[in-house]
């Protein structure tokens, strides 16, 4: 049970500590009180916001590289659309062909050095994208509904300040 807020039902996560330290007692889980909370809000967040993107004919992976395009507003390398998104060259390339037979994104010859490949929005996500995002901001809006907006205000500046410290720096390895 929670002990800093009296009333509070336990929650998934206050039952794997009770778990563990059945099996391990004494051991120090508090890490688990964040950790583990982050990573259970993630996937429910992910599972429920992936049906509202599947509800506007499109995947989460897709809405990703659609809306990286579109906040930078020019065409980038595939190298660089991976690196941003976290994923691998193979998993770029595989969005890409995906959304390039969608006719989401266009793949053009990168002028700079004739080899490389730039993509790029089409008109035709640019259209799209919008009511989407709108739809998964509503969702998002409603899912934080639970918070008052100091408590909100709080965790997003506690959120930021955890992020940033984990967030790669550039001439990190």
């Amino acid at each position: 049970m929670p002990e800093d807020q009296p009333g509070t039902q336990p929650d998934y996560v206050d039952r794997v500590r009770q778990q563990w330290e059945q099996i391990f007692r004494g051991l120090e889980t508090g890490s688990v009180d964040i950790v583990a909370r982050i990573n259970r809000i993630a996937q429910i967040i992910q599972l429920r916001s992936d049906a509202v993107l599947a509800e506007n004919g499109i995947t989460r992976a897709e809405f990703d590289m659609l809306s990286l395009l579109a906040r930078v507003g020019r065409p980038m390398a595939p190298t660089e659309l991976a690196t941003e998104l976290l994923i691998s060259g193979a998993g770029a390339t595989k969005r890409i062909k995906k959304l390039r037979d969608a006719e989401l994104v266009q793949r053009d010859i990168n002028p700079q050095d004739g080899r490389g490949a730039l993509v790029r929005l089409t008109p035709k996500a640019r259209g799209l994208l919008r009511p989407i995002l709108e739809s998964v901001l509503k969702f998002e809006a409603g899912l934080l509904s639970v918070l008052d907006p100091s408590t909100a205000g709080e965790l997003a500046r506690d959120l930021r300040a955890l992020l940033a410290g984990l967030e790669p720096h550039p001439g990190d390895p």
